[in-house]
């Protein structure tokens, strides 16, 4: 019955310790945040405290710190992606869209297609069949002129710790980049 609970109390309680234990932050690492608050922004890590991350966000001169319980997520950066990594990454993208966008006309258009029109079933075939090809060919374009960056979620490594008195456990969280 014990080990349920500390299991539960390890995911509930893993989001909160991370909040409490920086970790090692190196100065001059690109990182990716979400806060509750504002939404994504990127930046570079200027400093870090006991309790929050020193961030000199893209855009402006100064830096801002915010803390770790304010904290959704963290990224960091890994580099430019290569040219043919962005091209498959928006080809994806591209095709999906590109294959369901065709759906509906090729429903609605499904007699006018072919000498003796078609059935619904083939024109939707082939709307998602070219729509997914045209598609994926103009995500590929464009993710190979911008290949972007390739991001790293960080989780904090949570530690299950013996209390030194009194019994019980202790949960140590570390964030490193």
């Amino acid at each position: 019955m014990k080990l349920p609970v500390v299991l539960f109390a390890m995911v509930c309680l893993s989001v909160a310790a991370a909040a409490q234990e920086p970790g090692d932050v190196e100065p001059g690492t690109r990182v990716r945040i979400s806060t509750k608050d504002a939404g994504k922004e990127t930046g570079v890590v200027a400093s870090s405290t006991a309790d929050a991350l020193v961030i000199r966000f893209e855009g402006e001169s100064v830096p801002r710190a915010i803390s770790f319980a304010d904290l959704v997520t963290i990224e960091t950066s890994r580099g430019p992606r290569s040219r043919s990594s962005g091209a498959w990454h928006k080809a994806k993208w591209g095709a999906l869209i590109g294959a369901v966008s065709t759906v509906p006309g090729a429903i609605l258009l499904h007699d006018e297609v072919g000498e003796d029109g078609a059935s619904v079933g083939e024109a939707v075939a082939l709307g998602v069949w070219s729509g997914g090809l045209i598609g994926g060919l103009i995500g590929a374009a464009i993710g190979a002129a911008h290949p972007g960056e390739r991001w790293e979620k960080v989780t904090p490594a949570v530690h299950v710790l013996p209390r030194e008195s009194g019994g019980g456990f202790t949960l140590q969280a570390t964030i490193r980049f």
